[in-house]
């Protein structure tokens, strides 16, 4: 599970975009997640299931955007001043 704020890789027709989780909810019994990618768009109820073409990719994540090294991806989304701003998108549908 993935918390607001936190990097991901999400994966659209086979191409890698980095981004920030926005909010995480339950929808169906399926936990889905609203995701602003570094281009200033959103992607609303996107889950990590590999069978779907647009997804969080769980093992860039995990590996790309870990804690385990000093080298590991982060957004360049400024998320706690557009927090502090109220400025996120709203996203839930």
């Amino acid at each position: 599970m993935y918390r607001p704020g936190e990097t991901v890789i999400v994966t659209q027709d086979d191409v890698n975009k980095v981004g920030v989780v926005l909010d995480q909810y339950i929808a169906n019994k399926l936990t889905v997640y609203d995701v602003l990618l570094e281009n200033r768009s959103a992607l609303c109820m996107i889950t990590s299931a590999p069978k779907n073409n647009t997804r969080i990719n769980r093992q860039l994540t995990t590996k790309l955007c870990g804690d385990h090294d000093e080298s590991s991806i982060k957004h360049n989304i400024p998320w706690k001043e557009l927090v502090e701003a109220e400025a996120l998108p709203f996203t839930k549908s």
